[in-house]
């Protein structure tokens, strides 16, 4: 799997992932700007991931951090 997948099953599947990329970006989704810029230090690709589906709606293909 890949965070690409993970976003996409996370923003257009039935949402019922629970691997840790999946978990990780749901808490990106919901973190306030303090912490995602802690989180941002250990998992840069998917805070960037997270960012650009929030401001373009598309999902990028990035590694996992």
């Amino acid at each position: 799997m890949s965070l690409q997948v993970d976003l996409h099953e996370l923003t257009e599947g039935k949402g019922k992932q629970t691997n840790f990329g999946t978990m990780l970006l749901r808490l990106i989704f919901k973190a306030d700007q303090h912490n995602k810029e802690q989180l941002r230090k250990g998992f840069p690709n998917a805070v960037k991931m997270v960012e650009t589906y929030k401001d373009t709606g598309e999902i990028l293909d990035l590694p996992y951090d």
